[in-house]
């Protein structure tokens, strides 16, 4: 059975480096940013199917150029059915 996990992050980030950051996330697979441009705290979500995968993203991210920190402050998941 497949799994549904869904995560966010906050992403700090220098100001002079967040338009490019925000277009890096919109490149992420499962990934959506929603706000914080203007404070430098980027709100994003991450839809995956395993809990790894928000570890390599979660890693990715943090290696971007011009971002200070990210860090996951929620996690959930469940298990998708699958249809017959």
């Amino acid at each position: 059975m497949s799994e549904c996990h869904i995560s966010s992050l906050v992403v700090h980030s220098l100001p002079d480096r967040i338009p490019a950051i925000v277009e890096h996330l919109g490149r992420i697979q499962g990934a959506e940013v929603h706000g914080g441009q203007e404070a430098g705290k980027l709100i994003v979500t991450l839809e995956t199917e395993t809990e790894g995968q928000i570890v390599e993203r979660l890693n990715a991210i943090q290696l971007l150029d011009g971002v200070l920190a990210a860090t996951l402050v929620f996690h959930h998941f469940e298990p998708v059915q699958e249809r017959e």
